[in-house]
């Protein structure tokens, strides 16, 4: 008798199973990921007392979470490479003016065959005493710059 109600009870408890994963385990359309991923994000540039190369990658990931993917015509998933090249400040007479640049690569996630090049470029100034902020400011204005040439090389 308990082998003829062993197969029933393992049927409900796999179809009830089944049932739960549909019903709280299903991942709304809205909710699937971007169709673009965060490769590599490399710098050479230091600064004492600053994770620089923390602050840069949160720049991007920032920059890539704002972007309005909804009408691309690319629809394969991509993925993006940054890295900072260039961070100098020159100070002056009281002033502090900084210059950054990112270079990115948009690439197919799948073969990894090349999209794009792109480059962010910004400057940035502000009184002397306020260098780290106006480097971090250059910083985040030549990431949004570079993202901005991701949008163009998707739609095109």
């Amino acid at each position: 008798m308990s082998r003829r109600w062993l197969p029933r009870a393992c049927k409900s408890i796999v179809i009830g199973l089944i049932g739960s994963w549909l019903t709280f385990g299903a991942v709304p359309a809205d909710a699937r990921s971007q169709p673009i991923a965060l490769g590599e994000v490399t710098t050479r540039v230091t600064r004492d007392g600053v994770d620089l190369p923390g602050a840069f990658r949160d720049a991007v990931v920032t920059e890539l979470e704002r972007m309005d993917l909804h009408d691309a015509k690319k629809q394969e998933r991509m993925v993006v490479s940054a890295s900072l090249v260039r961070l100098d400040t020159e100070t002056r007479e009281g002033r502090a003016w900084t210059t950054c640049v990112v270079s990115a690569t948009l690439r197919k996630a799948r073969g990894g065959a090349l999209v794009a090049v792109l480059q962010g470029k910004a400057r940035a100034e502000d009184s002397a005493s306020q260098a780290p902020a106006n480097e971090l400011a250059a910083l985040r204005a030549a990431v949004r710059s570079a993202v901005r040439g991701i949008l163009t090389a998707i739609r095109a």
